[in-house]
């Protein structure tokens, strides 16, 4: 199998993935746009995404730090994201599982697999058709013990290698979800600010999860309408975009979770994706953009290469 691209992007709730956006974030999106391009014309047979999950599919009752969707996929729907069953690359998901295992690494495996916009709003942002084969590739950046950066990037050569390994001549786009800089409510369970009913929620709140992403969709929506913006760091997210413009990840790795919180915020977690991503692609990245949307809460990013 060959890897044919790579497209590395922020999510936000206040994307409904349309691509005539006007306003602020419409340079983010016209980036987007460019790469979705570039990926309907690599042609890929299945797309691998490293997102996280925003405790509606994975809870702290058990959280992997990496797990591996490989059969039945259903998007949750949150926030216009794609909803309902999703096309499952399932023997290469599978295959991945096996080769990691012998790579050092110990993924979980999910045969019956939720993700929510953290992982679906990109993919449905490179396949507006969401009809490629899927393996949706969670990565824990929601609370501890999280993976460390280098070991994400780790991980993501891993899964490169493992790839290109496999027999066939299959093609594949490897997709990161995430970050840049934002600082959403956390849902991390040693969060001391966590109220007890939210941190009761991210543990045991499998049986109602419809329920709470219903009214914390609203709370969102009310803070928007009331102005609510979220502190973006663009010094920082023009420093990350700029190391990997240069292939120089070291100080980027380097970083502690609690150094990424400082300069990131709680979302900031996030780019262990982008790392990941990053790590099984392992070649110069060629297109840039990045657009900082207070009312989307985020610092936007958008790379993208291909082979």
């Amino acid at each position: 199998m060959q890897i044919v691209g790579l497209v590395a992007m922020s999510h936000s709730p206040s994307w409904d993935l349309s691509m005539d956006h006007q306003g602020p974030g419409a340079r983010y999106v016209a980036a987007v746009s460019q790469a979705r391009e570039l990926a309907r014309a690599a042609l890929p047979d299945a797309i691998v995404v490293f997102g996280p999950d925003h405790c509606r599919n994975f809870f702290f009752d058990l959280m992997p730090a990496f797990c591996i969707g490989a059969e039945t996929l259903a998007g949750f729907g949150d926030y216009s994201s794609p909803a309902g069953p999703l096309p499952a690359a399932t023997a290469l998901a599978r295959g991945l599982a096996e080769s990691l295992m012998e790579r050092g690494f110990d993924p979980a495996l999910s045969l019956r697999m939720g993700v929510d916009h953290g992982i679906t709003q990109a993919y449905g942002a490179v396949d507006p058709t969401l009809a490629t084969p899927l393996v949706p590739v969670l990565v824990n950046c929601a609370g501890p013990p999280m993976p460390s950066l280098r070991r994400c990037h780790g991980f993501g050569q891993a899964v490169g290698r493992a790839i290109r390994a496999m027999p066939g001549a299959e093609r594949v786009l490897v997709v990161g979800s995430g970050g840049l800089s934002h600082s959403p409510p956390s849902v991390s369970p040693d969060d001391p600010l966590l109220s007890a009913d939210n941190r009761d929620y991210v543990i045991n709140g499998r049986g109602r999860a419809r329920d709470f992403n219903a009214a914390r969709e609203q709370a969102s929506i009310a803070r928007r309408k009331l102005g609510g913006v979220g502190p973006i760091n663009e010094a920082w997210d023009g420093w990350f975009l700029q190391r990997i413009a240069t292939g120089d990840l070291e100080p980027i790795l380097a970083m502690s979770s609690e150094e990424l919180l400082a300069q990131a915020g709680v979302g900031g977690q996030e780019v262990r994706a982008w790392m990941a991503a990053l790590g099984a692609w392992d070649a110069p990245v060629a297109n840039l953009a990045y657009e900082p949307v207070p009312t989307w809460i985020t610092g936007m990013g958008c790379i993208s290469a291909f082979a």
